[in-house]
């Protein structure tokens, strides 16, 4: 689905040396008629256009003919008698113009490094005027860029606090009576307004690490040329992005190979020539699988609707097999469940009825239920002593964990049922078992309060927001959860930033890949949004004091509670469903 991209105006963030005529020089016009400027979801905070410096002009709208290969912006090439200043500030301004693998920007640089540097090692996405300055030995400059998010090598973006730094270092020398840079970092630099002009998100998929039976996103971001139907297969070759490690595995064997350069799109249908020693061509359920992890990937490449897929120079045959199509989103019931007169009531179409035969303790007061995928268990937070609970029909409920502001209790489709709270302790354990829940190793969520633990509906990843300290700013997190042979949860593997400083308390799946947030408990209004997990987001309408928010399957199914009220959204406006339940939440 396609998320609208928004901008703001942010004022870009001056300093050092540099003179008028310099700085007029190098700041480029905007395009008149821009699209409209992209928020990198990631960012997040404010999005939008600034003043950029770096002799940098519009050209041409891209035909049907160029499509992917014609970039946004054409940078300018160094200019005849340009100081060594004006040659750092134009090669770090040529970081847009990615045309024949940054062709522009290696005139900066001397040929012994134009043949050596590499801009794809990573792209740093400023939020404002990168501030160049001369260092005390001649023809040495250091630059300083306040940075929004940075997109590695692999194509992961992670998003980065307001106010993160990057320091890069340059030398220069002279050629031929032109200064031209010796020495120099790899990687470009992009204005935030435009790095959605330049790259593409494109989704690969590996199969759930427990489960082969659905496939998991992995979202990368890629130069918007022709070549991104061969880097999508290269990265997929080369395995998960590091927060999936252990919660996903691939189809494709770490031997598989391209036994061509690229991966050409003619007709729609993207041509995989693989090379793979040991393939058994009569293992048709292996070459399906490794077909089905291929199509899913390349039908998110812009312009692929068919993938043709050879091994060792042959057609790979999948007639007869015994495995099936693998799921790549799982729903869940339209029933919620929610709090009607502080017992558990489920909710559908208007209607509540309060769960039968289900025991509370003594004295509880209910808030933040959920409930498992068969809605047959459900969990609650009991405010009056500081613990989640489990109950089920006919069963007494078992206290299972206590903490301070603890999480609403998330079930994975393997039974388990998890939360966390302040201390950033994980905590997990199988519904139908009795006792106390176990701990999950996650170190990197020590001294961070954990507002909020969801696991993703297929149960590899976790969907996580957290706070620093007595900051109200928060990050929200993708991590992949690591299970032994058993299915029992080990591990949160370190999470990789999706969005970073924001007004965010909780977070909601509504899809494989999509999921909503918001600020709760606020005087004023509160803005919720829907994020894709490849970090683009989507503004909702605000809603006062909210309280809660829940998500269902996909953006039609968002439900907001705020006074005691239950509201649904409905296009640009809340609804109100019921004055009688409230704090709902979906199967999971």
């Amino acid at each position: 689905m396609t998320v609208r991209k928004h901008s703001r105006q942010v004022t870009g963030r001056t300093g050092g040396t540099r003179t008028g005529r310099t700085r007029a020089k190098h700041r480029r016009a905007r395009y008149t008629g821009a699209l409209t400027a992209v928020a990198l979801g990631l960012m997040l905070s404010a999005c939008g256009a600034m003043p950029r410096s770096g002799p940098v002009h519009k050209v041409i709208e891209p035909t049907e003919q160029s499509e992917q290969t014609a970039m946004a912006f054409n940078p300018q090439a160094p200019q005849v008698g340009a100081s060594a200043q004006e040659v750092v500030e134009g090669f770090l301004a040529a970081g847009v113009g990615a045309q024949d693998d940054y062709s522009v920007a290696r005139k900066y640089l001397t040929p012994q490094l134009a043949t050596t540097w590499k801009p794809d090692t990573r792209v740093l996405i400023h939020s404002g005027e990168p501030t160049t300055v001369p260092r005390l030995n001649e023809g040495e400059f250091r630059t300083s860029l306040e940075i929004s998010g940075e997109l590695g090598s692999n194509g992961v973006l992670t998003s980065q606090p307001s106010g993160s730094t990057r320091v890069l270092d340059f030398m220069l020398t002279s050629v031929d009576g032109q200064w031209r840079i010796s020495k120099a970092p790899d990687g470009v630099i992009v204005p935030r307004a435009d790095f959605e002009q330049i790259f593409d998100p494109i989704t690969l998929y590996f199969y759930s690490a427990k489960d082969p039976n659905y496939l998991v996103p992995d979202p990368r971001w890629f130069v918007k040329r022709s070549t991104a139907s061969t880097a999508a297969v290269r990265a997929l070759l080369s395995g998960p992005a590091g927060y999936l490690g252990g919660a996903v595995t691939s189809a494709l064997p770490q031997s598989a190979s391209l036994s061509r350069s690229s991966v050409p799109v003619s007709g729609g249908a993207a041509t995989v020539a693989l090379s793979l020693a040991n393939f058994d061509p009569a293992d048709v359920d292996e070459a399906h699988r490794m077909d089905q992890q291929l199509r899913a990937t390349l039908q998110s490449v812009p312009n692929v609707e068919d993938v043709d897929l050879t091994i060792n120079d042959a057609p790979v045959e999948t007639t007869g097999r015994t495995s099936s199509e693998a799921v790549r989103s799982v729903t869940v019931p339209n029933r919620q469940i929610g709090v009607s007169e502080n017992h558990l009531a489920f909710y559908q179409g208007g209607q509540s009825e309060e769960i039968p035969n289900v025991t509370l303790p003594e004295g509880a007061s209910v808030a933040r239920p959920a409930m498992g995928t068969e809605a047959t268990v459900f969990g609650f937070v009991n405010n009056a002593d500081s613990a989640v609970y489990t109950v089920a029909p006919g069963r007494e409920p078992e206290r299972r964990w206590s903490g301070t502001q603890l999480t609403r209790p998330s079930f994975d489709r393997m039974d388990y049922v998890w939360g966390s709270d302040r201390s950033g302790t994980v905590h997990a354990v199988r519904a139908s078992d009795e006792g106390e829940g176990m701990t999950v190793s996650a170190q990197w969520l020590e001294n961070q309060h954990v507002a909020s633990l969801r696991i993703s509906r297929e149960g590899s990843r976790a969907l996580v927001v957290t706070t620093t300290g007595s900051s109200s700013r928060a990050t929200v997190w993708l991590a992949g959860v690591v299970r032994d042979d058993s299915g029992r949860p080990t591990e949160l593997v370190k999470g990789n930033a999706v969005a970073a400083d924001v007004d965010v308390d909780t977070a909601q799946w509504i899809s494989a890949d999509e999921f909503v947030t918001t600020a709760l408990d606020q005087d004023g209004n509160a803005q919720p949004r829907r994020y894709t997990v490849a970090g683009r987001y989507d503004e909702l309408p605000a809603l006062k004091g909210v309280t809660s928010i829940a998500g269902g399957n996909g953006p039609a199914a968002v439900y907001g509670a705020s006074d005691g009220k239950l509201y649904m959204l409905t296009g640009s406006s809340w609804a109100l469903q019921s004055e009688t339940v409230t704090d709902t939440a979906f199967a999971g």
